[in-house]
């Protein structure tokens, strides 16, 4: 596989950090490839014999690195549920689950491990594993890192690109948002800022709101594969029922669905057997099937780590897909902006809670509804034209007159007044340009083209101020003070 130019950029800049950063972040946005990226680290740190460690916390997520790492053809150790012993030794890459490696942590004490890779960092599973190996080299990836505790443990972030320039080069698919207005002041939060599942399911457990996904699905987008994010595994499953009795074939996965029905499911979506897939928070990572249409987020969520992970399903590019939706019944929009705008990341300590930092205000197009940034003039997706809003004077409001003539000029006689305090004069608007021209004219040609000069008038305006030329009296008119 031919690596693309920012991810070479990628292992660039962290060869370069680890000159002076001993863990570093590699934040790719979902669909950007940052498991190919890494398989190459690991690879290119196996071929020089060293031993790396790559640690994931999802079994997808699991399945998915061991195949990338297997297409570079090296010897892979792996340590999961299923393998309770240290069968390869030898081998310089294992890859492992993070939480079976912390209880068997003790039977590495003698291999020593000159890279470590974790994937989904943001997620404060990994942090103990640093703790074990203080001085090893860390990359942790992330889309999304977000952790109260990561500037703790890394010093560095790594960020080539981000999502309007993928979407710009063509590596990521354009996304066609729409939202349903609700009002969520019934959501209690727990003690990590997140709505609490069982408040989230109190909202969304009503027949109008189930009827209300597969009738909007119906209406935007009626036969498109479409992976829907529901509250928990009950949520999840009604909603397929909701989706089947309206003719729409329809699966669930959960974390009670036995793996090889899960695999089988995946195997028919992918396959197009079926076009909608419901879940229940358990494909927001480890799925790549770039022939997904509409995300649907039938759920609300304090987490942009969630909010972009899930958005991300149907990022990937896919021949003949324009455009991917998403049918937000959350209102997260409302939180996070739209998906597709710029982010930045840092590792400051945090101040207060906040996960989204920098949200760019949205708005509906009043002809297709697509959510788009507030200071489009066009909409891209059906081309209607944003009307103009002129500022109409608000009637009835008093406001404060002061005075305008500057003191230098007051109780002068105009006929002493200089070109330039004329001008000055003129632009207090309290005396007509018509008055200030008369007395320019008084002055004779020579004044008349110095006044056309300093206001950029053109040779015409000068010859008609001359055959008008009429000595008067306001020569000796006096600049009055303003009573005030």
């Amino acid at each position: 596989m031919q690596l693309r130019q920012y991810q070479i950029e990628s292992i660039n800049q962290l060869r370069d950090g680890f000159k002076s950063h001993v863990r570093q972040i590699l934040c790719l946005p979902t669909g950007a490839g940052k498991t190919v990226v890494f398989s190459f680290i690991v690879s290119a740190t196996a071929k020089k014999g060293k031993r790396c460690l790559v640690l994931t916390d999802r079994l997808e997520l699991f399945s998915q690195t061991f195949s990338a790492i297997n297409n570079h053809h090296l010897p892979v150790c792996k340590i999961d549920a299923n393998n309770k012993f240290i069968t390869y030794t030898e081998a310089n890459v294992f890859l492992a689950m993070v939480e079976t490696f912390k209880r068997r942590i003790k039977n590495f004490e003698n291999i020593k491990f000159d890279l470590i890779i974790c994937d989904e960092i943001h997620k404060s599973v990994f942090f103990k594993i640093f703790d074990a190996y203080p001085k090893t080299p860390v990359i942790g990836c992330s889309a999304t890192p977000l952790n109260k505790n990561l500037f703790k443990y890394y010093t560095n972030i790594i960020s080539p690109i981000d999502i309007p320039e993928l979407i710009e080069l063509k590596f990521l698919s354009k996304c066609k948002a729409f939202q349903m207005q609700d009002n969520f002041d019934d959501l209690k939060t727990d003690s990590s800022g997140e709505f609490t599942d069982k408040s989230l399911f109190k909202h969304f457990n009503k027949s109008s709101l189930y009827e209300g996904v597969v009738e909007k699905y119906i209406e935007k987008c009626n036969g498109k594969k479409a992976i829907c994010f529901n509250v928990n595994i009950e949520h999840s499953e009604q909603m397929t029922k909701m989706f089947n009795g309206a003719g729409i074939k329809s699966f669930s996965i959960t974390s009670n669905t036995p793996k090889e029905e899960r695999d089988f499911i995946l195997k028919e979506f992918k396959n197009g057997s079926f076009p909608v897939l419901n879940n229940a928070s358990i494909l927001t990572t480890g799925v790549d099937i770039p022939s997904i249409d509409v995300v649907i987020m039938n759920r609300a969520t304090k987490s942009l780590t969630l909010f972009l992970q899930c958005a991300g399903r149907g990022s990937r590019i896919f021949p003949g897909k324009d455009y991917f939706l998403l049918l937000d019944f959350g209102m997260n929009h409302d939180r996070f902006g739209l998906w597709s705008q710029p982010r930045e990341w840092s590792l400051d300590p945090p101040k207060k809670r906040k996960n989204a930092i920098g949200i760019a205000p949205i708005k509906s197009c009043k002809s297709c509804g697509a959510l788009l940034p507030a200071q489009v003039t066009k909409c891209e997706y059906c081309g209607f034209i944003f009307p103009v809003n002129k500022k109409e004077l608000k009637k009835g409001e008093l406001v404060e007159v002061t005075e305008k003539i500057p003191s230098t000029l007051k109780g002068r006689r105009i006929g002493e007044l200089s070109t330039d305090e004329l001008i000055e004069l003129e632009k207090t608007k309290l005396y007509t340009p018509q008055m200030i021209w008369r007395v320019i004219r008084s002055r004779g040609e020579d004044s008349i083209h110095e006044y056309a000069g300093k206001k950029g008038f053109n040779r015409g305006w000068s010859e008609r101020q001359i055959m008008d030329i009429d000595k008067s009296k306001f020569n000796n008119f006096i600049i009055k003070e303003v009573v005030k």
